[in-house]
């Protein structure tokens, strides 16, 4: 599953790279002259705003930016093209009112293949919806998922409580753009059942629930045989489903997972009374109590959700009578952005970060550890932070906490209570840069649990490689070759004096400060980096020279031997 995601990732890495490198912002002219289009529609100059993939925080600052660019560049009508699974609600209901209050109003949505959960809720708040050829557009029900668990069960007061702003937010647009209201609910909570009808003298349509069905007809409404599956549409039967929709979206397959309390819709035109009895004939059953609702083309004609069809960008500029199409894919930043916080990238980095770090305070100088340790972090919180889904508190927590650390092991014996105060500042940093929601929302606790189980499983990664690694990277050629080593001037108080005449192996040396396993021994009154196999040595003790590195000395503790003061205190006083 991990290989696959990664590979997804990639691909859609590279595409999007190239695009942006020689297709950015990608436009046409047409050869051929627009045909004639509603004045509310008529645009000469488009822009299409590809959204692909799960919509969270960055999907928003994305589709602001690009909308501006396009507008400044003379885009008269925005096309939101939708491939995409769903995404974060908060993100969602953000970009809704944007799309409503900011954007162009002559914006319309491109359902191209797949606009299921949240890119249903954000198609329905355009102006108008078209769809593409084997498209399909619903099942918009809250969910609780965390990595590598699945969907997380949500007692029904939580689920009401998510379920309220989504579904206000699809009735809003279906008074805003004369979609049915029963219909859109339907896309976001169980317990719809609605019948499609049409009226026998003027032809209109209706979609009216039991209650209604009961009041035109005078009895109990058919009922198609209940099922958890997913909605097939006729017109695709024989087609093998394998691919398509299961790479984007599975079915849930629990009833109880997605139940909640019961609710009555909201309806605004007016219900049918006994005076229509007999006047209305059924057409079919489009909503069961057991089932969201998922349309494809046709039904989606026929419920009067999509306008039409367009399967390029030729149909789509055909539809608004234009002679120009640009294109506006996703920046560079924002797709390495969107790569880098990715929770298996994220926990690789963490790992990257913590074993850097580890190794460069076990090396004398600054080398490639400490390198990679700051790149790691850099694109661990720095990059998140550059498009505001991090603050730059928790770069410098994280900073500050590994500077502690490296003060209490590394340079000066502290007790150990520093470095623990160093080490909550880093998990706090880190856990803290997966949440941009309010942690008292569900939301935000959701982003905290996947921080904290991130967070978790790097730290333990890393442990798990440094203990593999502690035995074979003292004597590797790589750390001997990573290590940068630089020689203070002679005048300088903390100049390290390296002599003509190097201590032979086999002599003896006076630690003088904590080897940690790194530090410094004395020789004959003068100063020498020194490192030992892995092992603390107290300050004082006598230790002998195994073999150079260098300008590094490696060291090993005389058996049976204590810190040279203590041993001066015992002869004196045996004395």
């Amino acid at each position: 599953m991990l290989y696959h995601l990664f590979t997804v990732i990639l691909h859609r890495f590279i595409h999007i790279i190239i695009t942006s490198l020689f297709l950015f912002p990608g436009s046409f002219a047409l050869a051929v002259p627009p045909r004639a289009v509603p004045a509310e529609r008529q645009a000469g100059n488009i822009a299409i705003i590809p959204i692909r993939g799960p919509i969270d925080d960055l999907t928003v600052i994305s589709v602001m930016r690009r909308t501006e660019l396009a507008v400044a560049n003379g885009a008269q009508a925005i096309v939101l093209e939708f491939d995409t699974p769903g995404g974060d609600m908060l993100a969602t209901l953000q970009l809704c009112n944007y799309i409503k209050t900011q954007m162009p109003v002559n914006t319309i949505a491109w359902v191209h293949p797949y606009a299921f959960s949240a890119g249903a809720i954000l198609a329905l708040a355009t102006r108008e919806i078209l769809v593409g050829p084997a498209s399909a557009f619903g099942d918009a029900a809250p969910i609780q998922v965390a990595p590598g668990v699945g969907l997380i069960p949500m007692p029904p007061t939580e689920r009401a409580k998510m379920e309220a702003p989504l579904v206000a937010e699809v009735v809003d647009s279906a008074r805003l753009r004369g979609y049915d209201e029963h219909l859109v609910q339907s896309f976001v909570r169980l317990g719809s059942e609605l019948w499609l009808i049409r009226n026998t003298t003027n032809e209109k349509r209706a979609i009216v629930d039991a209650e209604e069905y009961q009041t035109v007809f005078g009895s109990e409404p058919p009922r198609q045989a209940a099922t958890v599956a997913s909605t097939v549409d006729s017109s695709r039967e024989g087609e093998d489903k394998s691919e398509g929709l299961i790479p984007y979206f599975s079915r849930y397959q629990s009833q109880p997972m997605l139940e909640g309390p019961p609710t009555v819709p909201q309806l605004s035109r007016p219900r049918l009374t006994e005076a229509d009895l007999g006047q209305w004939t059924l057409i079919e059953q489009v909503a069961k109590a057991d089932q969201l609702l998922v349309v494809y083309p046709d039904e989606a004609i026929d419920l009067g959700l999509a306008k039409g069809r367009a399967a390029n960008e030729q149909e789509i500029a055909a539809w608004f009578g234009a002679m120009t199409v640009n294109r506006y894919e996703e920046s560079w930043s924002e797709i390495l952005v969107r790569f880098l916080t990715t929770w298996p990238v994220r926990i690789a980095l963490i790992v990257v970060l913590l074993v850097a770090f580890v190794l460069e305070a076990l090396t004398p100088g600054f080398g490639i550890f400490g390198s990679l340790a700051i790149i790691a972090l850099l694109l661990l919180v720095g990059a998140p932070a550059l498009v505001g889904l991090a603050e730059w508190w928790e770069l410098i927590a994280v900073v500050l906490g590994l500077a502690l650390v490296a003060l209490d092991i590394v340079i000066l014996p502290l007790g150990g209570w520093v470095a623990v105060i160093g080490g909550g500042l880093v998990l706090t940093g880190l856990v803290s840069s997966f949440v941009t929601r309010d942690i008292s929302s569900a939301i935000g606790q959701q982003q905290l649990f996947m921080g904290i189980g991130s967070t978790l499983v790097g730290l333990f990664g890393s442990t798990a490689i440094l203990w593999f690694s502690w035995k074979f990277l003292p004597q590797s050629l790589l750390l001997r070759r990573a290590t940068l080593q630089v020689a203070a001037s002679s005048q300088s108080s903390n100049a390290i004096l390296i002599p003509s005449n190097w201590p032979q192996v086999g002599s003896q040396a006076i630690a003088i400060t904590t080897l940690r396993p790194t530090g410094k021994v004395q020789v004959d009154n003068q100063p020498f980096d020194a490192q030992t196999n892995g092992e603390f040595v107290e300050a004082g003790t006598t230790v002998r020279i195994v073999r150079r590195r260098g300008t590094t000395l490696e060291v090993e503790v005389l058996l049976n031997d204590a810190p040279h003061g203590e041993s001066a205190d015992q002869g004196q006083s045996s004395t």
